[in-house]
């Protein structure tokens, strides 16, 4: 994760927020599906994290490791 923009900013809980939640976010997913939701950058935004990810779009994490 050290590519994604703005990872290495983060506290190590977001950092593993970060992670766990992307990891539940592409397991249920197909390999053309998962290309275009590749990370290039997350930053905090209040308890959330915003992840920007290769196909323009973002999403927000949350601590309880959804995303919307």
């Amino acid at each position: 994760m050290d590519n994604v923009k703005g990872f290495n900013k983060l506290t190590p809980e977001q950092q593993a927020q970060f992670i766990k939640t992307h990891q539940r976010h592409q397991s249920g997913v197909g390999n053309d599906y998962k290309e275009g939701w590749t990370p290039v950058s997350v930053r905090p935004l209040g308890r959330n994290l915003q992840v920007t990810f290769r196909n323009g779009e973002w999403l927000h994490y949350t601590p309880t490791g959804d995303w919307y």
